[in-house]
């Protein structure tokens, strides 16, 4: 991914913290010369101390899993507040952009056995059933009902080797351009430009 020094994001816990929070990325991989991806949820486990991996798993009907026992590269894309930035909103009229975030993952990945992708289940399940009135645990569900659906799927755990990540979010503009797109983007009032807004405020304290 091309990516500016400017806007290049180095802090691995702000990092970690963009991919749990929009943990529903694309998986791409190499299939007969072709590019091909899913989109999925993948979670970013840390595995022992320092070695991180992504575990996710797809439909054994989706071709894209011929290529999960390949010694390729895989790229997992991760990307989600984004907005246009229009001229109008300087002090002196530009060029219009675009302020987004977009975190690529790559590494080797391996299928997982049944224990590893039983385990990995219930750890999905506990992280999104923890807001849910009721939740629901892998061990509510029958051991026959859990074997026979997870015949349907084929697990897999990606090993982190290389993490690039884009922050733009107009690192190049001066005082008086920052922080009127962040008003013009609170007043455009979705949530993607609230988002953006609010991530451009962590970066730089306004001057009093």
């Amino acid at each position: 991914m091309h990516t500016p020094k400017k806007y290049q994001e180095t802090d691995w816990n702000i990092i970690s913290g963009f991919v749990r929070e929009n943990s529903f990325g694309l998986l791409i991989s190499v299939q007969d010369g072709e590019p091909v991806g899913t989109h999925l949820p993948l979670e970013l486990r840390e595995k022992a101390p320092g070695e991180f991996v992504l575990e996710g798993h797809i439909s054994a009907a989706n071709k894209q899993k011929l290529t999960l026992g390949s010694n390729q590269r895989f790229l997992a894309v991760f990307t989600a507040p984004h907005s246009y930035i229009s001229s109008s909103w300087y002090v002196e009229e530009k060029i219009p952009t675009w302020n987004y975030i977009s975190v690529h993952i790559y590494g080797q990945l391996q299928i997982q056995t049944d224990e590893q992708l039983e385990a990995s289940l219930g750890r999905l399940m506990d992280t999104y059933e923890a807001a849910s009135r009721c939740p629901v645990h892998i061990s509510d569900i029958t051991t026959d009902e859990l074997h026979k659906n997870m015949k349907g799927i084929v697990g897999f755990e990606m090993k982190v080797d290389e993490v690039q990540s884009t922050f733009k979010l107009s690192q190049n503009r001066h005082d008086a351009d920052y922080f009127s797109v962040i008003h013009h983007l609170k007043e455009k009032g979705d949530d993607a430009s609230r988002k953006i807004a609010e991530e451009m405020e962590k970066r730089r304290a306004k001057s009093i």
